[in-house]
């Protein structure tokens, strides 16, 4: 027969091991969008006029390339899975 410490113990264990992988994805998240150098007012990448945390994460999975814009040079930001422009800016 099992003790009440045993099961106390399997479900610390369990809960431990069902809260590791979110919170070690979470984790590596932040420090790949952290990594990806962007400043805050860089990652509005909706043009809403402010960044969010959620702006923040997405940094992690969006790149920058320079782009022609008629005669300007301007910075183009796309997501790395299908290469779609997020936001494109040119300096004034």
């Amino acid at each position: 027969m099992s003790s009440p410490f045993d099961r106390r113990r399997l479900i610390v264990t369990s809960v431990l091991a069902v809260l590791v992988i979110p919170v070690f994805f979470l984790s590596m998240r932040v420090f790949t969008a952290w990594r990806a150098g962007y400043g805050w007012e860089e990652m509005d990448w909706d043009g809403k006029g402010r960044t969010t945390i959620l702006d923040f994460l997405k940094a992690a999975e969006i790149g920058k390339r320079p782009a022609l814009v008629g005669e300007r040079s301007c910075l183009e930001y796309f997501r790395y899975q299908d290469g779609i422009v997020v936001k494109t800016v040119c300096p004034p």
